[in-house]
C-alpha cells in the first residue's frame, strides 16, 4: 500500500507546483487598506500574511485571507498581464491597483517597455465578447490594447488578428457595451 501512496503523493506535489508556476510577481493595493504581494509562482500575501491559494486554472487564482475575510481574485490576461479584484466582508468588493513596476509578462520581457495601461476587467471582458460577436473571431484570439476611463464611459481598444486597425468599444462603468466599431477603413474588413 505504501508503494502506491508515495508515487501518488509525489505526483500531486509536482502538479501543484506546475500550476502555480504561471502566477507572476505582483504588488497591488486594494480598497479597504489591503496590500497584496504575490511571489512569482505563489504564495500570495495580504497585509503581510500568507493567504490560502486556490488554483482554478492556469489563468485564474483565488487567495483567501482568513484574517481580513477577503478573497483576492487574480486573472492572467492572454498577453500575460494580471488583473486583480477583491471581495470582502459586508459585500465589500472592488478592483485592485497593480503596481506597474513589478508586472512584466514573460513574452513582453524582451520587448521595449510600454506604458502601463489602466485595467477595467468588466469592460474589457464585455468588449472582447462584443468584438468577437461582430468579427466572428473567438474572444480567446482577441487581445486588449488599451482601456481608458472617462466621464463618458470606458473606451477599450481591441486587437483582432488579421485586421489592419484595432476595434473600438465603449461601455458604461459596469461593463455594459453601448458601441462597437472598426477604427480602420471598412474596405479592409
Amino acid at each position: 500500500m505504501k508503494s502506491i501512496l508515495i508515487p501518488f503523493a509525489i505526483a500531486a506535489c509536482l502538479c501543484t507546483f506546475s500550476a502555480h508556476a504561471k502566477l507572476p510577481l505582483i504588488n497591488a493595493t486594494c480598497p479597504g487598506k489591503l496590500d497584496v504581494h504575490v511571489d512569482q509562482g505563489g504564495p500570495v500575501y495580504v497585509n503581510g500574511k500568507e493567504a490560502k491559494l486556490k488554483v482554478v486554472n492556469d489563468n485564474y487564482y483565488e487567495a483567501k485571507d482568513a484574517a481580513t475575510g477577503t478573497t483576492i481574485s487574480i486573472s492572467i490576461n492572454p498577453d500575460g498581464s494580471p488583473d486583480m479584484s477583491y471581495t470582502g466582508k459586508n459585500r465589500a468588493n472592488g478592483v485592485c491597483r497593480i503596481a506597474s513596476d513589478t508586472t512584466a509578462a514573460p513574452a513582453a520581457a524582451a520587448a521595449p517597455a510600454a506604458a502601463p495601461r489602466s485595467s477595467n476587467p468588466a469592460s474589457e471582458k464585455a468588449c472582447l465578447a462584443a468584438v468577437s460577436k461582430s468579427t466572428s473571431v473567438a474572444s480567446s484570439k482577441l487581445s486588449v490594447i488599451s482601456s481608458e476611463f472617462s466621464e463618458a464611459g470606458i473606451s477599450v481598444s481591441v486587437k483582432v488578428p488579421g485586421a489592419d486597425a484595432p476595434w473600438a468599444c465603449m461601455t458604461d462603468q459596469k461593463g455594459k457595451v453601448w458601441n462597437v466599431s472598426y477604427t480602420g477603413s471598412e474596405g479592409k474588413l
